[in-house]
Formats: structure tokens, sequence, C-alpha cells
């Protein structure tokens, strides 16, 4: 059986934020692509680009002070970094959408949470009437699981909790039936009762819609649910990339091992989570060679430079000097 097309995909992608300060180096050769239908969770810590790369696919990117100054994203084939602002404008909302983090501040207090999802299908579908047009939010508001949504869809967003205010902003990314959603942190700031709600809905829209999702997260668990494919990212780069089952069963990048073990295991009865030493590094000034290497406990004089990202087996891409000297190790060790 032959794999779903390629709908996106990255390939040498590099973000700069040039500002008083010096430059930030924020998505520096970023190579990764999402299939047809197929979810991608991106995991890394703050600061490692993940943010960044999604806004970079949108468009979104201020200018100034950020550029996009290498690389390409291709979108059905097509190079969105050549596009124009109104070729982006046509794609945006209707083939690509994307829920930002921090519903409370991305919604519009003025304005009702319907008119704010209308807005959307007014743009990219401009001969729908009114009358459809809200019989249409309607519908999306009920598809999320809003109660009352003919009541709610005149609500101003400070009338909502915080849990109804992600379904709104999930119905107002999938209101036009984007072939792409890309999800930032979507479930940030809820609680875990409503987090698995929210994550249970995407993926029974994504099923019924047939979309692609790009989701970002820090949260393994959340990608352990959600995730077909993993890229883990760190410093503006991609640390590994490969399926879900193989990146918990076989990890081999030392920051990835890391992220396992500061997981909590009650199996273990541990008084305290193992931390990763030291602090991500600053985008101005990251160090030479491998960027986590003044982090890893495997670095060694050849970490000064920059490792390949290297398919180690089919399907799993890694850019580590030591990732078979990890692997070996990991053998005789539970990664946590």
């Amino acid at each position: 059986m032959s794999e779903p097309e390629v709908l996106l995909e990255l390939r040498d992608l590099q973000t700069y934020f040039y500002t008083d300060i010096g430059v930030a180096q924020s998505v520096d050769g970023v190579s990764y692509h999402l299939r047809r239908g197929e979810t991608l969770g991106v995991v890394g810590e703050s600061g490692c680009g993940k943010s960044v790369t999604a806004l970079s696919i949108m468009g979104l990117i201020p200018q100034p002070p950020g550029k996009i100054v290498g690389g390409s994203i291709l979108f059905k084939g097509e190079d969105l970094t050549k596009a124009s602002q109104g070729r982006m404008r046509e794609l945006r909302g209707k083939s690509v959408s994307m829920i930002f983090q921090e519903p409370m501040t991305s919604l519009n207090p003025v304005y009702t949470v319907g008119n704010q999802i209308i807005e959307a299908l007014v743009v990219h579908e401009p001969d729908v009437s009114a009358k459809d047009a809200r019989a249409r939010a309607i519908d999306m508001l009920n598809k999320v699981g809003i109660p009352s949504a003919e009541e709610r869809i005149d609500q101003y967003p400070h009338e909502m909790s915080g849990g109804m205010l992600q379904r709104v902003m999930i119905a107002m990314s999938l209101i036009c039936g984007p072939e792409l959603l890309i999800a930032d942190e979507p479930t940030t700031a809820l609680d875990v009762t409503i987090q698995a709600q929210i994550l249970e809905l995407m993926n029974g829209l994504q099923r019924e819609l047939g979309m692609s999702v790009l989701l970002i997260t820090h949260d393994l668990g959340v990608v352990a649910e959600t995730a077909d494919q993993v890229v883990v990212m760190y410093g503006g780069r991609v640390a590994e990339h490969t399926d879900v089952h193989r990146l918990f069963e076989r990890p081999a990048h030392p920051y990835t091992v890391a992220l396992f073990r500061s997981l909590p295991d009650l199996s273990e009865g541990r008084d305290r989570l193992p931390t990763i030493p030291g602090m991500v590094p600053s985008a101005y000034e990251f160090p030479t060679g491998c960027r986590f290497r003044d982090r890893c406990a495997y670095a060694n004089d050849r970490c000064a430079e920059q490792p390949p990202l290297v398919e180690i087996e089919p399907g799993h891409r890694v850019a580590c000097h030591h990732s078979e000297r990890l692997r070996n190790d990991l053998q005789h060790r539970p990664t946590g």
C-alpha cells in the first residue's frame, strides 16, 4: 500500500530576527515533512523554534525584525516563501489554518465569538449569505462541543471559560475546512479533564474532515496520544525525527532521552525528577557545533562540529555524533 502524499515539506528553513542586540537565529536549517491525513507532533523546550516555524509557514513573521533568510516551505508543491501577501491571504484560514496559543488573548474582546468565526468564512467565501454564514458557524460550534450554540454564538470572549474559548478557536480555524491545521499548544493552561476533551475533539474532527495536523507542544503525553510522526527540536534545529512508536521505544538523541527521563514515573518511586542541567541557550548566542553539547553527558571535542541530520534506520533521522553509542547504552538501561 502506497504512503499518503506529502502535504507540507520544510527544506532547510531559516528564520532570523534582526534586532538592536544582535541576530536571533530562531529557526536555523529545519527540515521535515507532513503527509496528508497524518499528525506530526513537534516537541521541545520553550525557545527551541517550534512556534516561529509555525508562524513562518503561515507567513506571519513580523517584518521587520523577522525574515525568512533561507530554505523553502512547500505546501502541495508550492513554495510559500515565494508567495505574495495576496496569495498568503488566500491560503490562510482556507487551506492552512492555525490555532494560536492563549485563546484569552487571541480573540478580540469587543466582538462576539460568532462575528469572529463568521469573519473567516465571509473573507474566503464572499458569496455566502449572512443567514447561511451564521448557520454554518452554529453548526461548527455544535461540532466542537459547545452547548446551546444558538445562544453562545452571540456571547463575548469574557463570558466564556478557557475550555470554551479553546473550542471557539478550533471552530474558527475549521470553519473553512482547511487541509492543514497547525495547533500551537492547544491544551496549554487547561486542566487535565479539559485537555483530554480538546484532544479527543481534535482527533475526531481530523478523522471526519481528513485534515493533516501539525501539533506543537512540550507535552510528550499529548504526543503519545495523538501523533503519528514526531519532530524533536532544540536550539532552532531538528534533533530527531521518526514515528511516535520508535521515538518512545528507541530514542537516539541525548536530548530526547533527557526529556523522557524528566517525566514522572510512579513505578520507580523517585523523590525528585531528573532534570536537564543548564539552560536552553539564547537564540542570539547559540554554541558552535551541536547546540546541545553544553548540557549533554556524551559531549566531547567532536561535538564542536555540527552533526548532520542523518537517517540511522529507515524513517528515523538523528543529528548526533553519538547516537549509536547512546542506543547501545539504552539497551542496558531504561530511559525512565
